[in-house]
């Protein structure tokens, strides 16, 4: 089943270290293919520029033709940097967007309009062309975007380790299922599954049939119940997207007064280079892993975060 991967690019180092991180994942994955973006700046008008520029009846800023031909250039060469990291060019693709003064809700909506399976930026960046993947920018993107999975890289990925924190909840269980979708049938991936009990929390009572909507009723009341519903789901959905079992281990839990302090010290001593993480929605109640999404993606250094929910 082919996926999509939006990459928000703008010549940075930090938009570089995207491309390196796709292409050491999924360079042998003939499923996945890539969106280049590049935003460039309108600096023209308060009014949300249309999703295709092209079909726009807005006048375009002076000198946008130069900032659009300036991106291109750039798009060429992210395009030259994958394919040289063995990306065949048949899986690339590449568009430039017109910016407002929102570049994070430009992005979302090119990779809604795309259909894209998630969207990768880096956590800063900054070039003549426009501010574009700045702290700020990946900020607004993680209060806002709630319909496409969010990567968020910091640093280098290095390994094929993967860490899933998991509590029993909806969210919980949906970062997992992308997890399977993105990587399913790999074999050569080891996802470490973790549950932190935090100092006067509770771990999250089996309700299998607040999970019918998205999986049969059978395979809820199977798999979402009994003492070890934690692990049995999440390890079940892996396991259906052929992630062989022996790549799927159950850390022992502990106990943590911060759960994201405990994410992050268990993916260091695995040494895993992406937490995929499960969050609720605005206005939605906080429990086990609420808040911890955002306070992990603060807190982490060197390390991606795949942010569903």
């Amino acid at each position: 089943m082919k996926k999509n991967l939006l990459i928000a690019v703008d010549g940075s180092i930090y938009s570089s270290q995207s491309l390196e991180y796709v292409a050491f994942l999924f360079a042998e994955d003939a499923d996945i293919n890539f969106h280049l973006l590049t935003c460039v700046s309108s600096n023209q008008s308060v009014i949300a520029p249309a999703i295709d520029s092209n079909n726009s009846l807005l006048p375009e800023a002076s000198g946008i033709e130069k900032k659009r031909l300036t991106a291109e250039q750039l798009l060429e060469k992210a395009t030259e940097k994958l394919v040289s990291l063995q990306i065949p060019p048949q899986r690339i693709n590449a568009s430039v967007a017109i910016a407002g003064h929102d570049m994070g809700n430009t992005i979302q909506r090119q990779a809604e309009q795309l259909l894209m399976d998630s969207i990768l930026i880096g956590r800063r960046g900054l070039n003549a062309i426009s501010k574009m993947l700045l702290g700020s920018v990946s900020a607004t993107m993680l209060n806002n975007c709630h319909q496409i999975p969010l990567w968020v890289l910091d640093g280098e990925g290095t390994n094929k380790n993967f860490l899933a924190p998991v509590d029993g909840s909806l969210p919980s269980l949906m970062a997992v299922d992308h997890l399977a979708h993105i990587m399913a049938g790999r074999k050569d991936i080891t996802i470490f599954l973790f549950h932190c009990r935090r100092f006067l929390g509770k771990t999250n009572a089996a309700h299998p049939e607040s999970f019918y909507h998205l999986w049969d009723k059978e395979w809820c009341d199977t798999y979402l119940t009994a003492d070890d519903h934690l692990f049995r789901g999440p390890t079940q959905l892996l396991i259906e997207a052929g992630i062989p079992e022996n790549n799927i281990i159950i850390l022992p839990e502990v106990s943590d007064i911060g759960a994201a302090s405990g994410i992050l010290r268990q993916a260091d001593k695995y040494q895993c280079g992406t937490i995929v993480i499960g969050r609720r929605g605005n206005g939605t109640a906080k429990g086990i892993l609420g808040g911890v999404s955002e306070r992990t993606i603060k807190k982490g250094q060197n390390i991606t975060l795949w942010v569903v929910g």
